[in-house]
């Protein structure tokens, strides 16, 4: 065989394999509507599972794959004997048809593999024909072909082709197509930063104008000097020198004065044509992006025979469902999500779907139900809900799993909240099974779906009720597009955080950084997180350490998982598209780093891995920050309200007024702020959810270590029974917030601090 026959062959078995997907897809969701259908089933379902399995075993044979033909052969023989009548497959059968469409899978990616069960298969699914035909013997020929079985009325001739409204191309000719999509940005960032230097250049015109008139009256006099009527008094030898002086001068500020216009012209012209490329390279960028979006219902398809084997082979009924399967996504995302799904859907029938004897004893259908929900969540990303009907997620089970692993102490557990516990699923090596099977029980499934979401700019939620069930709902992306970043300076490097995993931006002073099991951390959004300084997380050298003089410091919250740090940066420049290139296989351990960008300027910027920065920074010591500067000890105010406008006001009040200032959204997050830090007030509302301010300020009296600390109660609550409730309970203030006046606020702190004090 020559080269160029091998080639054909190879291509032709890729285009073969493509072809196969497609039809055991359809092949198995036909199996398992055909089942769930049962007597019931009609003869258009069974003619199409049949024409599926007939026109792969034609496509296997013109591969010259007799192995697969033979097996679809036997599968064929089968729907033969459907369409004629003859005795409905129980449920052995239909898992041997799906056996049958799982040995095809495997002779698929290993042809010549012998370990494959072939034979074993094609005996068993003449066995089952045997059985359906009533004991006859089972002939050579299967049966009429698809285009002999004629429905009574029907004249006898071949289906018009459908004209089909695709083509096939290989996936790598996508991905090229894709990657030189993405260097067009690149393009474009070029031709803004070019403009951005001409703009630089036009400004420095008028800088040469100002010089220009500065002089203006000097050349007056020069020019006056070499005239006529006063040359006379000039030295004869100076008077043409001069002369040709002066009209070099003229002559180079008019042609200034049109360089000038030129450039202008030229600017304006540019900035057209710059414009109208954007958008052309946008349209065509947007388009060979949709080009790789592929409904979600393509790697749903094969779960419904996974469902099924792994719920018989645990003992359970469990029937799948699939809504919105139509909604297209990029398939670079259904790949990187495949693997996440099955995990989640292989916990719903491990530890969610309870046996039919117990759902039946609960008042539930025996079968259980795992129901995915497609939906479009915003024009670009999706939300992937999956939901089973089992017996839910205990989040007091959950908490005991987390102390018992050592995940968190048994103090903190009492104070989570629900959604808290619930979120404890994800950390790796958590598991509420008892058991440890090669199926479940390790704690590794949520935390790698976690990661897995999380890395490709989507996030994870659950929601679950004890006796009816879980939700897991995943938001991910449309598509792997341009993403956007953060570009940062730290020390002389430029780096640049990839914007999913930033939580905010923002600046901190320099007495606001605390020490915390002598590291550096800041509070963010009532919780206290890590802070490092990126050069030394990164190991780079040159950085200028922080001085007294940094008064604010420019941070960047990342945000990866359930992971949370405060990045401390030198700048923050700006936010842009980027296009994260790979470092290449000789880099491809480099830590922390995810690839690189080639910046506007033609500078090359690495680009961050937020998901390693944020567990490395988690796990490792930090060196402590040095000591700020000395000065006048400032008083801590705690601040507890529900309301933005409200915390807000209050908060900018009271640091105007020179007081350190946290805050905290209700009763529950406030007093566990107070059990970790110290404070000289707090200042709360009383109508708030989770814990309102009258069950925060019994809590702060019940405290021995709290029991002093005065509280003052800012609420909309006028009630006499309100103030009196307030003030027996043990609040030090009762404010009404329809006659709150900012002074007397400011009064009342001021008078109770040098009180305690």
């Amino acid at each position: 065989m020559t080269g160029s026959d091998e080639e054909f062959e190879r291509r032709l078995l890729e285009t073969f394999r493509e072809e196969a997907e497609e039809y055991l897809d359809a092949i198995t969701e036909g199996l398992v509507e055909l089942e769930r259908a049962g007597a019931s089933a009609g003869l258009p379902l069974i003619e199409s599972v049949y024409r599926k399995t007939h026109s792969l075993k034609g496509a296997a044979r013109a591969v010259n794959l007799r192995t697969i033909e033979s097996v679809c052969q036997n599968i064929e023989n089968i729907f033969a004997l459907m369409k004629q009548g003859g005795t409905p497959p129980d449920a052995e059968t239909y898992d041997r048809l799906h056996q049958a469409v799982t040995v095809v899978r495997m002779l698929l990616a290993w042809a010549d593999d012998p370990s494959v069960p072939t034979t074993e298969v094609i005996a068993m699914l003449r066995e089952s024909r045997l059985l359906l035909d009533g004991g006859k013997s089972v002939g050579a020929a299967a049966g009429p072909s698809p285009g002999q079985m004629a429905h009574p009325g029907q004249k006898d001739t071949a289906p018009e082709p459908k004209e089909r409204g695709t083509v096939r191309i290989a996936a790598h000719k996508l991905d090229r197509l894709i990657a030189g999509a993405d260097a067009l940005l690149t393009t474009r960032l070029f031709l803004t930063q070019r403009m951005l230097e001409l703009e630089d250049m036009f400004t420095r015109f008028s800088l040469w104008q100002w010089n220009y008139a500065q002089v203006g009256h000097d050349l007056r006099q020069l020019r006056e000097a070499t005239s006529e009527t006063t040359g006379a008094a000039l030295p004869p030898a100076f008077v043409l020198p001069l002369e040709r002086t002066m009209e070099f001068l003229e002559y180079n500020r008019e042609f200034v004065r049109l360089l000038q216009h030129d450039l202008g012209s030229h600017m304006r012209g540019t900035e057209l044509d710059r414009s109208a490329l954007e958008a052309s390279t946008s349209e065509i960028s947007d388009l060979i992006h949709d080009a790789v979006l592929v409904p979600i219902a393509s790697i749903l398809t094969p779960f419904s025979g996974f469902v099924r084997e792994f719920s018989r082979t645990s003992g359970k009924a469990v029937e799948f469902i699939v809504e919105g399967g139509e909604v297209e996504v990029d398939r670079r995302i259904l790949e990187a999500v495949a693997d996440p799904l099955r995990h989640l859907i292989r916990n719903s029938i491990d530890h969610g779907i309870e046996r039919p004897e117990t759902r039946v004893q609960h008042g539930k259908p025996p079968a259980g139900t795992i129901r995915i929900w497609i939906s479009p969540l915003t024009g670009s990303s999706v939300r992937i809900e999956v939901a089973d009907d089992g017996r839910g997620i205990d989040g007091r089970v959950v908490r005991r799993a987390a102390v018992g692993k050592g995940l968190i102490g048994a103090d903190e557990a009492g104070e989570l909240t629900e959604d808290a516990a619930m979120r404890l699923i994800f950390r790796s090596g958590l598991s509420t099974s008892p058991f440890v099977t090669e199926i479940s029980g390790r704690g590794l499934g949520l935390s790698i779906v976690e990661e897995s979401v999380t890395r490709l700019g989507g996030t994870v939620g659950v929601v679950s009720t004890v006796g009816e069930g879980t939700t897991f709902t995943l938001a991910v992306p449309v598509n792997l597009a341009t993403l956007r970043g953060v570009v940062v300076r730290s020390g002389r490097q430029i780096y640049v955080v990839p914007m999913q995993s930033v939580r905010q931006v923002s600046r901190v002073r320099r007495e606001a950084i605390l020490q915390q099991d002598r590291r550096p951390a800041i509070r963010f959004q009532g919780e206290v997180i890590e802070a490092i300084r990126l050069h030394e997380a990164l190991g780079a050298a040159g950085a200028s350490p922080l001085s007294d003089r940094h008064e604010q410091i420019p941070v960047v919250i990342l945000s990866h998982g359930a992971g949370r740090i405060a990045c401390m940066v030198d700048e923050v420049i700006r936010v842009q598209e980027i296009v994260v290139r790979p470092l290449g296989s000789q880099l491809r351990c480099v830590r922390l780093i995810e690839g690189a960008v080639i910046l506007g300027n033609g500078n090359v910027a690495l680009v961050l891995d937020p998901l390693e920065l944020v567990q490395e920074a988690l796990a490792a010591e930090r060196s402590p920050l040095p000591a700020g500067p000395t000065g006048k000890v400032r008083r801590s105010v705690l601040v507890v309200e529900d309301s933005v406008t409200s915390r807000s006001l209050l908060q900018n009040l009271l640091e105007r007024a020179g007081y350190y200032v946290e805050t905290a959204a209700d009763g529950m997050e406030g007093f566990a702020i107070l059990k970790k830090h110290e404070f000289d007030i707090v200042i709360s509302d009383v109508d708030m959810p989770v814990m309102d301010g009258f069950t925060l300020t019994e809590k702060i009296r019940a405290n021995p270590r709290l029991a002093r600390l005065p509280v003052v109660l800012v609420t909309s609550l006028d009630l006499p029974e309100d103030r009196d409730h307030g003030i027996a309970i043990g609040a030090d203030a009762y404010i009404v917030k329809a006659g709150f006046k900012q002074p007397d606020l400011l009064d009342i702190i001021d008078s109770l601090m040098r009180g305690r004090h």
